[in-house]
């Protein structure tokens, strides 16, 4: 399949869905619904901190995997703010679990209308 991340670089990245790639991609998934978990536990506060490091090291970690990121993408990567990380790495998520870019336009079309009615509350 063909990915593009424009934050990243003009090309096509070709990810070919493999076990791999899979199981990396719910290893990430995991980890960020159990972030809440890290959150709540009785963590000394540089415990959190090297949660919080891998957290971001493990969604940059699956982002230049997945997308055989070359040198220049992966500094543009690190340039990124955190929200952008973490949006490119749940569009992949969703592409390699099976979802069109039309479908994914769609969904966050959704939760926009929801959000706009939720404010409008």
């Amino acid at each position: 399949m063909k990915i593009k991340e424009a934050k990243l670089s003009n090309r096509e990245h070709i990810v070919k869905v493999t076990n791999r790639v899979m199981k990396a991609t719910l290893a990430l998934q995991v980890m960020m619904a159990g972030i809440d978990d890290v959150e709540d536990a009785d963590l000394t506060p540089v415990e959190q901190l090297k949660q919080q490091q891998k957290l971001i090291d493990d969604v940059m970690n699956y982002i230049t995997e997945t997308l055989k990121l070359n040198q220049k993408e992966q500094e543009k990567l690190d340039d990124l703010e955190f929200g952008e990380t973490v949006e490119i790495a749940n569009h992949i998520i969703l592409r390699v679990q099976g979802l069109s870019e039309e479908d994914i336009k769609k969904a966050e079309a959704e939760q926009a209308d929801d959000k706009s009615e939720a404010e409008a509350e």
